[in-house]
């Protein structure tokens, strides 16, 4: 039996399931809600929106619903353009593994808040079991399943949340506070000894790339595509220019652009990699501007090799705990310690949030330029200089190492008073600002 609550406009009804339907009456039609309520109250509220719509001449007679969680998933997916192509992998991942299987059948507008909870804890207790069976458990991470749960979550949040702007459903059903938050442990780094040890662990062609991901803190995916004339090897402000980046998407080769605009950057580069990078240069490339810096081997992309190699090198020098994508970390701590602040971290790591724009206000090229020379005097201390082989290029080749930069494999020396990098500088990161600034 239906119990029927009516007000001045239109009625509530409590349904045998204990559910809150609403009916009113519009454009001389009787109308209900496209979907049922838990509580009396959510009810009013909607049935008080409707009545707000049409004072205000919005309203818009409620669809009916066919489509399915899965379908209009789907579909939400397909319809998503200006995403990147690993952007789209993701979700696509994402919806094939952990939502469609479970919620795919559901009608839209069937889904409840209830439903999205238990959804979202049966998730969680499968992948944390499936993480607690992985052999190899990294400190750099919270390795319980709760990162891929939350990005779950948060794919199916913006389903609904186009779903709501559609005016097929009334509210978001996924609700729960905190489920798309990532819990992130604190990252290992590297210290600057183990920096060059790494660099003379790993066969020569890989030697570069090690210090070039350590101290400028790109990501693998933006050096394996570094072309010859990104590089500005200026012994007074030598930099990489971040332009691309490539990733190995189900066995293809996806090149593209960064994700946000503020991945396109110009990394000011400590002077002492300048010898270190020109010795690589001369060695393992023709110099010619479009030709990758980096190669494997055969000549492939390093996508298929770095990864293997150097885990196993961190393991050979004591450091099993740490991964690849640590030495980016690595780089945006020394920055720190030399004096980056938060806006300095951001441009250098190529974050794009809110947040960090406000900041790039106060990130000035000069700075940029101070910091890497200072990251310099961090090496020059632990006597981490010179190049593996110490080639000089010879003259007239396309690039050659000049007398400046000779005087940084012989005796450096460097405009920056060490004792001032213990001191702080007027918005300098803390130690407990870095943990703010999260490597992704």
């Amino acid at each position: 039996m239906v119990n029927r609550r009516r007000s001045s406009f239109g009625a509530v009804e409590l349904l045998p399931s204990g559910r809150f339907r609403v009916r009113y009456r519009a454009e001389g039609q009787m109308q209900r809600a496209p979907q049922t309520f838990d509580s009396r109250s959510d009810a009013r509220k909607y049935l008080d929106t409707v009545r707000a719509d049409l004072l205000r001449e919005t309203w818009r007679a409620p669809r009916k619903v066919t489509e399915t969680v899965g379908s209009y998933g789907m579909r939400w997916l397909h319809e998503r353009t200006g995403i990147k192509v690993t952007t789209r992998a993701l979700y696509e991942s994402h919806l094939r593994l952990h939502i469609i299987p479970p919620l795919g059948e559901v009608r839209l507008d069937e889904l409840r808040p209830d439903a999205v909870r238990t959804w979202y804890a049966g998730m969680r207790a499968s992948l944390k079991e499936a993480c607690a069976r992985e052999r190899r458990q990294s400190v750099a991470s919270v390795r319980d399943g709760s990162a891929a749960a939350a990005r779950a979550y948060r794919v199916l949040r913006a389903i609904y949340g186009t779903a709501v702007s559609d005016g097929l459903v009334a509210t978001n059903p996924c609700q729960l506070r905190g489920a798309g938050t990532t819990k992130r442990g604190e990252r290992p780094t590297l210290s600057v000894a183990e920096i060059q040890r790494l660099a003379d662990e790993v066969p020569g062609r890989y030697s570069a790339l090690v210090h070039l991901l350590a101290w400028s803190g790109a990501r693998i995916g933006e050096l394996a595509i570094l072309r010859v004339g990104g590089l500005d090897l200026d012994p007074d402000a030598p930099s990489v220019l971040i332009s691309q980046r490539v990733y190995l998407i189900n066995g293809v080769y996806d090149v593209d652009t960064p994700k946000s605009a503020a991945g396109r950057r110009r990394i000011a580069l400590p002077p002492h990699l300048v010898p270190i990078l020109i010795e690589h240069v001369e060695t393992y490339t023709t110099g010619q501007p479009d030709e990758l810096v980096f190669t494997s081997s055969t000549g492939g992309s390093v996508l298929c090799t770095y990864s293997q190699m150097l885990s196993r090198a961190l393991a050979r020098i004591g450091r099993p705990d740490a991964r690849v994508h640590d030495l980016r970390h690595t780089g945006m701590t020394l920055a720190a310690e030399a004096g980056a602040s938060l806006a300095d971290l951001k441009l250098r790591m190529g974050q794009s949030t809110t947040r960090a724009a406000e900041l790039y206000i106060h990130a000035t090229t000069d700075h940029g330029r101070s910091i890497a020379n200072a990251m310099s005097a961090l090496a020059i201390s632990a006597g981490a200089l010179a190049p593996r082989r110490g080639r000089t290029a010879s003259a007239g080749q396309s690039m050659t190492v000049t007398s400046e930069v000779d005087r940084w494999r012989v005796a450096p020396q460097i405009n920056v008073d060490l004792r001032e990098l213990s001191a702080p500088k007027p918005g300098a990161a803390t130690g407990s600002d870095l943990a703010e600034a999260k490597v992704r």
